[in-house]
């Protein structure tokens, strides 16, 4: 239930704090005293669309804040700067409007004139009607979306894979072609590292044997018997002197071995220069055959990344693309799969959904055509007709249309082509209370607009039995309606400080019957008190 209202700097509202109380709420008042600026203000409250003109003049700032009990007790505001800005808060923690709208919806409806309107709307008598369905129409209502979203997903898939059908054939042959010209190739991994050290020998070959011979030379016995000792030969010598010295002096001993070893690595170093003199003899054509590979890894290279290594990387990534879209034509055929199975789903969904909509509005249409009856329409007629759509959509296989008669004689028609507006207010009403509502505080806005005392009195009745259990607060100008109010406040405009500014004040006994009888007669003569005490012992016979 909603506690208090507080109103600051919120357009000729300077400082206004409003307590509400269970039941039926009335707010009465001079015309253009303020009564709808509560309302606005908690439209604005609960998510509605902000203008920096509802600041009060000569202020920076409007701020609108409530509090409800209930479990959990909440409180809610929205503070709205003269520069555009606004802050929404639940419990002090900054949220988004968005989310502020989202909390105060499970607390608070409001319905104004321009709610009324939506009633005109396919979409909100749907969602009217959908309030009232069944746990198990619900559920298939719920399914019905779910299903029709799914199938709406895969035929966007299935869409842009044909739309891409024929740039997917020219791809694939690109692909194609070039992971065969890279396995045509049969690259090793480090292959242009190894082809680069073999090419470099190869073109060098002569100088390098040229150094390798002279390296043999020196260290080896020469083969020509020259004069010249090798470094083998010299060292040979050399450890055979030390090994006779040895003799006579075992301190040289450790000479002796070191020399050993020198010797025993000269001559494995020339064992592998031989060796090396060796593989320096290339095959015939072995240059002009590995240049020509180079050259054939170097075209790849241009086209594919650097190095074997690279251009095998790229073969691996366009083999992976080609595999995937290889693969678009097997996923098309899974597609047109589920999305049948999607079909099949939305279709059960949408007939259990019908199902349970013509379940609702056998229930609902009439308890709604009673109350209207109630509500000084005493020919009124009203149905609700389940018109078949072409297609099954996001909201099942039919439209809602809501159908309305209010004088004898005269055909049903869709309610926007039939209704007046005290009329739709009255059908707004009467859907509430015909089913109830799962939202604890109901605001009314000028319900009774247009209509007179007899039916005002009716309107009164319907919102008195609306408010049993739960909180309505409606503003009126009819004091048949004010006489059922378990709390009646009125909204006066005063001067302070040389501006006119807002007053709420809460009315009983004498100030409640000198309102009444103001609504009544326009003054607060003997003849409207009289009427007015009259009208609040019983306001049935008004």
């Amino acid at each position: 239930m909603l506690h208090t209202l507080e109103l600051f700097d919120f357009a000729i509202a300077d400082r206004v704090t409003v307590e509400l109380g269970p039941g039926l709420n009335v707010l009465t008042g001079e015309t253009g005293a303020g009564k709808s600026l509560l309302v606005d203000a908690l439209v604005l409250l609960a998510g509605g669309r902000a203008d920096d003109g509802v600041v009060r003049s000569g202020r920076e700032a409007a701020l609108v804040q409530a509090t409800w009990g209930g479990e959990p007790p909440l409180a809610a505001s929205r503070r709205i700067v003269r520069d555009g800005r606004n802050v929404a808060r639940i419990d002090g923690e900054i949220v988004t409007v968005a989310e502020l709208q989202a909390t105060l919806a499970t607390r608070l409806g409001i319905f104004g004139q321009q709610a009324y309107r939506t009633l005109l709307d396919a979409a909100e008598q749907r969602a009217l009607l959908d309030r009232h369905l069944d746990a198990s129409a619900a559920a298939a209502a719920s399914e019905a979306l779910a299903a029709w979203e799914e199938r709406q997903r895969l035929r966007a898939r299935l869409a842009a894979l044909r739309e891409a059908a024929r740039d997917r054939a020219r791809q694939l042959d690109l692909l194609r072609y070039q992971v065969d010209e890279i396995d045509a190739a049969r690259l090793a991994p480090d292959e242009d590292a190894r082809l680069d050290a073999r090419l470099t020998v190869l073109r060098h070959v002569e100088r390098v044997r040229e150094g390798v011979a002279t390296a043999l030379e020196a260290l080896s016995a020469a083969d020509d018997g020259g004069d010249r000792p090798s470094a083998a030969e010299r060292l040979a010598e050399a450890l055979r002197a030390l090994m006779q010295a040895a003799r006579h002096d075992p301190q040289l001993e450790g000479l002796t071995g070191e020399a050993r070893d020198a010797l025993a690595a000269v001559q494995a170093i020339g064992r592998e220069l031989e060796h090396a003199l060796e593989r320096l003899e290339s095959e015939p054509g072995e240059l002009d055959r590995l240049e020509a590979r180079r050259a054939e890894i170097e075209a790849l290279e241009r086209k594919y990344g650097a190095g074997a290594d690279g251009i095998l990387a790229m073969r691996e990534a366009l083999a992976n693309e080609l595999a995937g879209l290889a693969g678009a034509e097997a996923e098309d055929a899974a597609l047109v799969e589920r999305e049948a199975g999607a079909t099949a789903r939305l279709n059960a969904a949408a007939a259990a959904l019908g199902e349970g909509r013509a379940r609702a509005a056998g229930r609902l249409a009439p308890a709604v055509a009673s109350v209207l009856r109630e509500l000084a329409l005493p020919h009124a007629r009203f149905e609700i007709a389940l018109e078949p759509l072409p297609e099954v959509g996001r909201h099942g296989a039919e439209r809602v249309a809501f159908r309305f008669g209010a004088n004898l004689g005269e055909p049903l028609a869709p309610l926007q082509e039939v209704a007046s507006g005290g009329e739709l207010s009255r059908v707004m009403l009467a859907l509430h209370a015909a089913a109830g509502s799962a939202v604890p505080t109901l605001v009314f806005d000028e319900v009774d607009a247009g209509l007179g005392g007899r039916s005002g009195r009716a309107v009164g009745e319907v919102l008195a039995r609306l408010a049993r259990g739960r909180q309505v607060l409606v503003v009126t100008h009819l004091a048949q309606v004010a006489a059922f109010a378990d709390h009646h406040l009125r909204v006066d405009k005063a001067e302070a400080d040389g501006r006119t500014v807002t007053r709420v004040a809460p009315l009983s006994g004498e100030t409640r019957i000198e309102e009444l009888a103001r609504m009544l007669a326009g003054d607060a003569g003997e003849e409207a008190r009289r009427h007015a005490r009259a009208l609040l012992r019983d306001p049935t016979t008004a």
